[in-house]
């Protein structure tokens, strides 16, 4: 079992630069089959999806994701993410999810560092 993500303060929100990043995802949540999302944007400490299910603030998951590389490659990796909000999107068929992403090993936040700078 791992152990809980420390969770944000309010002052932690959008600390961050973002960027778009609009490709198929897997949320994973414990004891549940994984759910497909479209992810909408990300950045060092967080990243927001568009999910089929409300999930309440405070949900633990982990999203799967593969970050695009340039020139042609991409990387795939898992975030550990703590659900901050959720707000229903009419015009995108689900939830808007925004997540934070408290932890990330070096290889990870150099990836995520890496696609937000090209």
């Amino acid at each position: 079992m791992t152990s809980p993500l420390p969770t944000p303060s309010n002052d932690e929100r959008r600390n961050h630069e973002r960027r778009i990043l609009r490709v198929q995802a897997e949320l994973i949540l414990t004891g549940r089959p994984p759910l497909a999302v479209r992810t909408m944007d990300i950045s060092e400490g967080g990243l927001s999806v568009l999910c089929p299910i409300n999930l309440p603030a405070r949900t633990e998951c982990t999203v799967k994701v593969s970050l695009p590389v340039p020139p042609t490659g991409r990387k795939p990796v898992e975030l550990r993410a703590v659900v901050r909000y959720s707000i229903l999107s009419s015009s995108g068929g689900g939830f808007q999810l925004g997540m934070s992403v408290p932890v990330t090993d070096p290889v990870t936040a150099a990836a995520i560092k890496a696609y937000i700078k090209n």
